[in-house]
């Protein structure tokens, strides 16, 4: 009894040691290199971007869930990665929907405006956080620090595919309020796969709005669909309304 206690105890040290090894072997990488391989993934998606336009529904709900306004838009992005939209439907309050309406024309900035915000050593200080599984993958996590107050800078978390190095979830306040009426504003923004391009999914934004409490935007993408068309055709067919038919679901 006394002997396979012995031999047991031993085994477990070696076991323990190899796996010590193994992790001096394999380290995990530093705060340094997760940013690095994170822009470069945030590169080659870009690079892998083609034309193509979605259906996407924003919503306005109040702290009862009652929708307050929706607009449902065909959101066309060319491979700049500049939005281009036309309103498709629109429903609810005249100013909740102008709100909505802003939103869109706000997704819809230059690739330079979009710089400005994206997340990127530029713009954010990271810290790492530590590893946490999301939707079965395991992620690197990451705390956002925004260099300087801006309404469109979040300070908050971002979780990093631990493979990939794609961004799948961020999540923060505002660092600054968009109007006096807003008190506060939480964010988050999910990502996903569709067709073999990297994009922003869903959207969903808790505000404190002052003297009303607490609304709720969101947004989701309904229907996708690709398309081999120019950047001036497709400007052409938004003016037009002849946008061809939306087919897949993300």
């Amino acid at each position: 009894m006394g002997l396979r206690f012995i031999k047991s105890i031993s085994l477990l040290a070696c076991l323990a040691s190899s796996f010590a090894v193994a992790q001096m072997a394999n380290p995990s990488p530093d705060i340094h290199e997760i940013v690095s391989r994170m822009m470069i993934a945030q590169q080659e998606n870009k690079a892998h971007l083609r034309a193509f336009t979605m259906k996407r529904d924003y919503q306005i709900l109040d702290k009862q869930h009652d929708r307050k306004a929706q607009v449902i838009a065909i959101i066309t992005v060319v491979p700049s990665g500049q939005e281009q939209h036309k309103i498709e439907s629109n429903s609810g309050s005249t100013i909740w929907q102008k709100i909505l309406r802003e939103v869109l024309a706000k997704e819809g900035e230059s690739p330079e405006d979009q710089r400005r915000t994206e997340i990127s050593p530029e713009n954010y200080d990271f810290r790492m956080i530590g590893n946490q599984m999301l939707e079965g993958r395991d992620c690197y996590l990451l705390a956002l620090i925004p260099k300087w107050q801006d309404r469109d800078l979040v300070r908050g978390q971002v979780w990093v595919d631990a493979e990939t190095y794609k961004i799948l979830r961020i999540e923060g306040d505002a660092t600054k309020s968009p109007s006096w009426w807003v008190l506060d504003m939480h964010i988050l923004l999910a990502y996903g796969e569709v067709d073999g391009m990297w994009m922003r999914t869903s959207t969903r934004a808790v505000a404190n709005v002052r003297f009303k409490g607490k609304y709720v935007m969101e947004s989701r993408a309904l229907e996708y669909h690709s398309t081999s068309q120019t950047a001036s055709e497709i400007q052409r067919d938004l003016k037009s309304g002849s946008l061809p038919g939306l087919a897949v679901n993300p």
